[in-house]
């Protein structure tokens, strides 16, 4: 018990899921070429209201990278929803993909963990305001979840506020 006492909390940015003091990592197996395509949102941390939650992305390869593409279940806000135009974003070491201008001031996200054979990843950023679990498909095995699940739990994310977005 007196240990436990001393246990210092975990420090969490005000509107972040991750524990500051946890080193964060990236793949080392990254592939930019077999990462880029579509993806399907599995569980996320995002907490806007459901009708507007991600639950589909794209990389799609181009010139300078990526274009990142997020779109959202449909709901009846989709008419009034003015979307801008998809950033790019760089690919640096390891999965670090950066926002090219204008949007370079906002969190890099990175590619925390994808298995082998590239279906199965973990999104995160260094701030940890952003972190999902991605899949090509809307079905996900459960030994695939528990795993990326504990990725991210090794690189400081409180799993207990995870949601599922995905069947």
């Amino acid at each position: 018990m007196a240990l436990a006492a001393c246990t210092p909390k975990p420090q969490f940015v005000p509107d972040g899921y991750r524990d500051q003091r946890v080193a964060i990592t990236s793949s080392t197996r990254f592939d930019a070429e077999r990462f880029a395509g579509d993806w399907r949102v599995i569980e996320s941390f995002e907490q806007t209201p459901r009708e507007v939650t991600t639950s589909r992305l794209s990389f799609q390869p181009a010139p300078a990278g990526y274009v990142y593409v997020a779109r959202a279940n449909p709901s009846p806000l989709d008419a009034t929803v003015e979307l801008s135009p998809w950033p790019t974003l760089k690919i640096g070491a390891f999965g670090r993909l950066t926002y090219a201008t204008p949007y370079d001031a906002v969190d890099p996200i990175w590619v925390i963990w994808v298995d082998e054979d590239h279906r199965t990843a973990v999104l995160g950023t260094p701030s940890g305001r952003f972190g999902m679990i991605i899949n090509r498909t809307a079905n996900l095995r459960s030994d695939r979840l528990k795993a990326a699940r504990e990725i991210l739990a090794f690189n400081g994310y409180d799993v207990t506020k995870l949601r599922k977005v995905s069947p």
